[in-house]
């Protein structure tokens, strides 16, 4: 658990005893604790150009004055990438909502446990750290590009998304919170570029969970077994930049009418291509096919 420079952690709570507690237990891990019971002076302190390059801020929500809330709400205007845990002995859903929409990386309930805070403490000072190495990187980077190709009965979706992945937080496009919601858009683009486009699958083959036959399956399996079908190509794109993260993917099936993507409902739609087409417009900032309705351009814009 120990990292290579100590890291730097702003912690504030105007409970002294918890105070002192958190504190005794990251200095014992290798970390320098910045201890403040109240959250205006650790905000000073925070904005001080004299101060640290702080890798995480741990605040406890309910405080007289400036409660934990509020202090969220300052870092992120302040320093956007720095991430915030919050503390609370009032813990509701409520409460988990509030904390997430404003940005906080982890919410613990008090009487704390603190083997999972520490864990956690290190956990986002790592990719803390990743963020800032990668931003700095940026500064330099023109372009990055990725080119994949796959047979239909050779391709493996798991891991194609690992590669789109794998760098989506590092460089800003992406963070922990939401990182799997946009791993689970590139998934339903690879198997509508599978299913719907190279082996020309109807979802109206699909049957109910206690079906005694599954139709899809099974003509899945054969036309990925048949050349005409196994053989057609799936090619991913990867570029990125410093503000932009595109990922284009490119099946040889017939393609489909793009010009009803937005009607609703559109049941045909749907059987050639699949729910997921909803989800990725939801998820990406922007999605555009090309005229043939066989390539899909996802975009994601650079956050932090």
């Amino acid at each position: 658990m120990m990292q290579a420079t100590p890291p730097h952690v702003l912690l504030i709570d105007d409970d002294l005893a918890v105070l002192g507690m958190v504190s005794d237990a990251l200095t014992h891990h290798n970390m320098r604790v910045h201890a403040f019971h109240d959250g205006s002076d650790a905000l000073k302190f925070l904005e001080d150009p004299a101060a640290p390059a702080f890798d995480l801020v741990l605040s406890d929500i309910n405080m007289d004055g400036m409660d934990g809330f509020d202090v969220i709400h300052r870092v992120k205007a302040l320093k956007p990438s720095l991430p915030v845990v919050l503390m609370t002995g009032q813990a509701s859903l409520d409460y988990a909502i509030r904390a997430m929409r404003l940005g906080a990386a982890n919410l613990f309930q008090k009487p704390l446990t603190l083997r999972e805070l520490v864990n956690s403490v290190f956990h986002l000072v790592g990719l803390h750290r990743e963020l800032r190495l990668a931003e700095a990187g940026l500064k330099g980077l023109v372009r990055e590009t990725r080119h994949f190709c796959f047979r239909s009965r050779e391709l493996d979706i798991p891991s194609t998304v690992a590669h789109l992945t794998d760098r989506l937080v590092p460089l800003g496009f992406a963070t922990p919170n939401n990182v799997d919601v946009i791993a689970v858009a590139y998934h339903e683009a690879l198997v509508n570029a599978l299913e719907h486009g190279n082996l020309e699958l109807d979802s109206s083959l699909k049957g109910d969970l206690f079906s005694p036959k599954d139709d899809y399956a099974v003509l899945s399996q054969a036309r990925l077994a048949d050349p005409q079908y196994g053989n057609r190509s799936v090619e991913v794109e990867l570029l990125a930049t410093p503000g932009r993260y595109e990922v284009s993917i490119r099946d040889e099936g017939p393609g489909f009418d793009t010009s009803r993507i937005g009607l609703v409902p559109d049941e045909t739609l749907i059987r050639q291509c699949g729910r997921g087409l909803a989800m990725i417009r939801m998820v990406m900032d922007e999605v555009e096919h090309n005229s043939k309705g066989n390539e899909i351009r996802m975009t994601l814009l650079r956050k932090v």
